[in-house]
């Protein structure tokens, strides 16, 4: 692979074409940002260059900042590692420049790509190009001017929704708000830049620097109006970082004190930002999710993926419906199979009702559910299993039953078919026990609900081939989720790694510390919902049965507690019947339910483990760490043991299976 560079041509018009050459997505590494300073500093000595175009080579401008320079700064502290990009090139040497300078834009500009995009004197654009500044996910802000010219360029309400929300738009749009000048096909982008760019310096088209403009951004009691206003929605949204309010901190800057001393700002508080506890969480992260898809032994023998074109799945319930959710939506044929038409029916209502919501909260256009829904087939046999690439079971967590099921699918499917089960905590060895095509057998574990959260466990036993593990992981990433490869123990990985997590709540409720308390703080340490809420949602049926397999395996680290019996003798079955720990109404928000404390007390009267029969006291710290550390533990016995092949893997699992906070 060709070093990161930059390239310069000057054509007979007089127009030097800057070239950004750093495949895939042109990222902004250190060689590039020094390459072009040089370009740009020959193009403004030379006579024979009277304007410039800036632009991305292969059809995309680029990705943004070199992200691999946080993790240095990360590794070594060391905040001089990152560059000077904002005031040396993006202020100085661009939009000061002595001749006009337009970027030809295609592909995607985001991040540090659409800032320098912005530092120009005018954009052209190729069509459904994809302009945004998501730098807020790595717990930073834009670094090279652009929360100062993003506002400048298309108005205060919507710059501040596309950072703080890190949400894209396409260069239609960009248009239409006036971050673009013109779009015009691919094949015309570079010839009406350099038009444009001499129409500039012959003063046909306006000289606009960015920074200066002030059109935009209202009065000055209108901003901090809007601004006051999304400082509230920040705290909503981002209650536990930094970056939300600091991005707009730095805006108001600009906005009173003009775009200079806003710049100036922004990049002292990118370089603070850079060394928080929340931006080396997030990077760790975004880098974690790109290592799942790196497996020894799989991803690296030159094996090539099979094509999955049509996937059984077998049981029609919450999981099983999901699932055929998630393939139909991705253009892979479905075969739903269940014991009874009745069954079958409630299944296929279910994956109508899953389609129909995903339409309406704007996931997918009328056109696609319709297909999605056409690529559903029912079955009551497996006369339809002939041409199958792929079974899932999806039924009860019952070893007999996924026994037998997987004796029948072993006759009836082709011999490439890969034969999957959802189960989330049975062994697989035992699942596919009765039949002789173990290489074939695979977990691939979803998550609920399988059509929304985005993670997918693989996993292998000592037996899986590396190509059913290559397939499943490949078919994964089509239908959008992703894939870490794990090992076979109860629990697999995510829910073997958080079981102490509810263990640990549960000791706490029998030594008196109250289950709304435990709750509260841990959904404001960032989790989605505290443990008690989470087993209301998930039913007690499920955690009745996923205990007693921990029990089983784990019994040197196991609470046997009574409680959730009780709870089921009380009529209480969470959300499902609408009473549980809280109180469910269509329409409000789950509220505590007093009615359920005699329960409780009469659990821990059972349990007995109070000291001398009387509540412990604790701190608010001590319930987080005594909830969390224990997980951390299970955690680091999930690596020694090999189950994930790194540590990382374990924290991708965590965060978009758990929903655990990326930030932490």
């Amino acid at each position: 692979m060709a070093k990161p560079h930059v390239t310069m041509e000057v054509g007979n018009d007089g127009v030097a074409v800057v070239t950004l050459i750093n495949p895939p997505v042109n990222a902004l590494a250190i060689p590039i940002i020094a390459g072009l300073k040089e370009k740009f500093d020959e193009a403004t000595r030379r006579n024979d260059v009277k304007a410039l175009v800036l632009t991305g080579k292969g059809g995309r401008f680029s990705g943004g900042f070199d992200i691999n320079v946080f993790q240095k700064v990360h590794a070594t502290g060391d905040i001089s590692l990152m560059p000077d990009v904002s005031v040396e090139l993006v202020v100085n040497t661009i939009e000061d420049c002595k001749k006009p300078v337009v970027a030809a834009v295609e592909g995607l500009a985001l991040g540090g790509g659409l800032e320098l995009a912005m530092g120009c004197h005018a954009r052209i654009a190729a069509p459904k190009t994809q302009l945004g500044l998501p730098e807020l996910t790595l717990g930073v802000i834009p670094g090279f001017g652009g929360t100062q010219r993003l506002p400048r360029l298309l108005g205060l309400s919507k710059a501040i929704e596309i950072m703080l929300f890190s949400k894209p738009i396409m260069s239609e749009e960009g248009k239409k708000l006036g971050l673009i000048d013109a779009i015009v096909p691919s094949q015309e982008l570079l010839k009406v830049s350099r038009q444009w760019a001499l129409d500039i310096s012959e003063r046909r088209k306006p000289w606009l620097r960015s920074l200066h403009r002030t059109d935009k951004i209202g009065s000055l009691s209108e901003a901090r109006e809007v601004l006051k206003a999304a400082r509230q929605q920040a705290k909503k949204i981002a209650p536990n970082v930094p970056q939300h309010q600091a991005c707009l901190d730095v805006m108001e800057e600009g906005i009173i004190h003009g775009g200079y001393n806003g710049v100036l700002k922004e990049a002292k508080v990118f370089k603070e930002l850079v060394m928080t506890e929340t931006s080396k969480g997030l990077v760790h992260v975004f880098f974690a999710q790109r290592m799942t898809s790196k497996i020894p032994k799989v991803t690296d023998v030159g094996l090539k993926p099979r094509h999955i074109k049509k996937v059984a799945v077998i049981g029609g319930g919450l999981m099983g419906s999901g699932i055929a959710t998630a393939f139909i939506v991705s253009n892979i044929h479905v075969v739903l199979k269940e014991i009874n038409s009745e069954y079958l029916q409630k299944g296929t209502k279910t994956i109508e009702a899953n389609v129909r919501s995903l339409v309406t909260r704007g996931k997918l256009t009328r056109d696609k559910a319709d297909k999605a829904l056409s690529m559903l087939k029912g079955a009551l046999d497996y006369s339809d299993f002939k041409d199958v690439d792929m079974v899932i079971e999806a039924v009860i967590e019952s070893v007999p039953l996924k026994q037998k099921i997987f004796s029948e699918i072993e006759k009836a499917c082709p011999p490439h078919c890969i034969l999957a089960s959802n189960t989330s905590t049975i062994d697989l060895n035992l699942v596919g026990e009765k039949t002789s095509s173990q290489d074939r057998i695979i977990g691939a574990h979803f998550f609920s609900p399988a059509h929304i959260m985005p993670l997918l466990e693989i996993v292998r036993t000592e037996k899986t081939s590396a190509q059913a593990i290559l397939d499943l992981m490949t078919v994964g990433k089509t239908i959008k989720k992703v894939p870490v490869v794990v090992g076979n123990c109860t629990g697999f990985a995510v829910n073997r790694a958080f079981f102490p997590y509810t263990q640990s709540a549960l000791i706490l409720v029998h030594l008196g510390v109250d289950v709304f308390r435990i709750d509260k703080l841990i959904s404001s340490f960032g989790l989605p919902m505290g443990p008690f809420q989470l087993q209301d949602l998930s039913g007690y049926g499920v955690a009745l049965a996923v205990g007693k397999e921990f029990a089983n395996a784990f019994p040197d680290r196991t609470f046997q507690s009574p409680l959730i019996d009780l709870l089921v003798k009380d009529g209480r079955n969470g959300k499902t019947n609408g009473k549980g720990y809280y109180i469910y109404e269509k329409g409000s928000k789950p509220r505590p339910d007093p009615s359920v404390l005699p329960v409780i007390e009469e659990s821990r009267r059972l349990a007995n483990i109070m000291p001398n029969g009387k509540p412990i006291n604790i701190t608010d710290k001590e319930i987080v760490e005594m909830i969390l550390f224990p997980v951390v533990n299970e955690a680091c016995r999930v690596l020694d043991e090999g189950v994930v092949v790194r540590a990382s893997d374990l924290d991708t699992a965590s965060v978009l299976g758990m929903s655990f906070p990326s930030y932490r």
